[in-house]
């Protein structure tokens, strides 16, 4: 039997678990997935003396650990390079790799959902790893975007990272900002993606805000039962875009990474602990 994990610090609230460990048993693969919780100072152990072993596929990284992992790996591909994060790890002919699946599955879900994002006005909270992700595919489908942090001076380092990383044909000089926290008027953006933690314990990272109902709200939190901002906005008619559904599409992507085989979305819908 081979293992995947999931590094990260906190885990326990994970659904990952239940979704991988459903899709291996759909495919009748005798792999598990299983929680790993890691301290930032334990994490170059980890990967030196579990993710080497023969019997390990890879692994999952969550806070705060996605842009630590890159320098402990032997290879980085080209989108987790650029973005600065790593959220999987697989083995390619024996050497670690990494790879950032939350941008594709990002993008995923808000295809799944059919949102358009040409042209757009995206306003998006936070400046850690999963953000990056977020951007890295705004920016790329050509949307404007605009970013908020509690700290301003990183969500301004973050705004000039991101223009640094993506090709000049893009026209980031004119498609990414950066703007003070909290944010109580919504109504200048078409789209509002919460790219923070907050919403894992409860919180509403917009509270105060009013919601127009013609915003789509895209909370990438996973949670067993909707975030506030995902009620809020479906209660004021927003299309809403749940961060259970990146979770499934990223995962299946992670999936294909470690095993080479089309990952079985249903089985892994089917897992999570609601409809999406």
């Amino acid at each position: 039997m081979s293992r995947v994990f999931l590094l990260g610090d906190p885990v326990a609230h994970s659904m990952s678990p239940a979704m991988q460990n459903a899709a291996f048993a759909a495919l009748g693969l005798r792999h598990r997935y299983a929680l790993f919780a890691v301290p930032a100072k334990d994490l170059p152990g980890v990967v030196r003396t579990v993710l080497r072993k023969d019997d390990v596929l890879g692994a999952n990284v969550t806070i705060p650990h996605k842009e630590r992992m890159a320098p402990l790996l032997d290879q980085v591909e080209d989108t987790a390079r650029r973005i600065g994060a790593v959220n999987t790890v697989f083995k390619r002919a024996g050497a670690l790799v990494g790879e950032n699946t939350d941008a594709g599955g990002f993008a995923d879900a808000l295809a799944e959902r059919g949102v358009e994002l040409d042209g757009r006005r995206v306003l998006v909270l936070g400046a850690g790893g999963a953000a990056r992700a977020c951007v890295d595919h705004l920016i790329r489908s050509r949307a404007h975007v605009i970013v908020t942090n509690r700290t301003a001076e990183r969500a301004e380092r973050f705004r000039a990272a991101i223009e640094a990383s993506l090709p000049a044909s893009i026209g980031v000089s004119h498609s990414v900002g950066a703007l003070s926290w909290p944010v109580r008027a919504i109504g200048d953006y078409e789209v509002v993606v919460n790219a923070t933690a907050l919403g894992l314990h409860g919180e509403d990272p917009l509270e105060g805000a009013d919601l127009p109902s013609s915003t789509i709200v895209v909370d990438i939190v996973a949670t067993a039962g909707e975030t506030p901002l995902v009620r809020r906005a479906r209660a004021a008619g927003c299309v809403a875009v749940d961060g259970l559904l990146m979770l499934l599409h990223q995962g299946a992507r992670a999936f294909k990474l470690w095993t080479g085989l089309d990952a079985p979305v249903a089985a892994m819908r089917a897992a999570l602990p609601r409809e999406v």
